[in-house]
């Protein structure tokens, strides 16, 4: 017997292949192939595809966390959560968590911006949780000492998470990892000398 029920495996498959043609490129075909199941045997445990796709980001964004709590979970202080955060970016070109590379949460932002409002919607509360956590490490490193009191918290947030997004996006282009590791080392170099007391 799979390890996997029939479910959870149309919901891992489809994660991969979400990931890498985006949803709208991704068709049922492809998932009756990754699968080895027929049309009848995919809909007998979802409604539509709009369905896999919800199931199929909410196992990606399972995924996302477990490598952040995974990676955080090595470090205590305020400053040490947020330079790993930075670690995970870059693990995400190191070590892909799904086919297709790059960051899953973001990867769905962009594709479904204008076309999927549902996966959007879940895509952008996912990055408001990681930009929050962010924030929260930010206020705990003033409160610790470790940050200075006049940082501005909001923007530094969005300009990690900006900045190492677009490394990620880079680095997919150019099929190698130097603009996640030049990214990183400028990142955490920024983090010490401008936010660090």
């Amino acid at each position: 017997m799979d390890e996997l029920s029939t479910r959870e495996r149309i919901i891992e498959s489809s994660a991969a292949l979400f990931n890498t043609y985006g949803y709208h490129a991704c068709s049922l075909s492809h998932i009756m192939e990754a699968t080895g199941l027929k049309k009848g045997g995919i809909y007998n445990h979802f409604k539509n595809k709009d369905e896999i796709a919800v199931e199929a980001f909410n196992h990606n964004y399972q995924r996302v966390l477990r490598r952040f709590r995974e990676t955080l979970d090595k470090v205590s202080t305020p400053t040490e959560k947020i330079l790993a955060v930075v670690d995970v970016f870059v693990s995400f070109i190191d070590d892909p968590m799904v086919q297709g590379g790059g960051c899953p949460i973001f990867n769905t932002a962009i594709d479904s911006t204008n076309t999927h409002p549902a996966l959007k919607e879940k895509a952008r509360e996912s990055i408001i949780i990681l930009r929050n956590y962010i924030e929260i490490k930010l206020k705990e490193g003033i409160s610790a000492g470790e940050v200075k009191s006049d940082v501005n918290i909001k923007q530094m947030a969005t300009v990690i998470i900006a900045t190492l997004e677009g490394a990620i996006v880079l680095s997919r282009v150019d099929g190698n990892k130097d603009s996640v590791e030049v990214t990183a080392e400028h990142m955490k170099k920024f983090i010490t000398q401008s936010i660090l007391i």
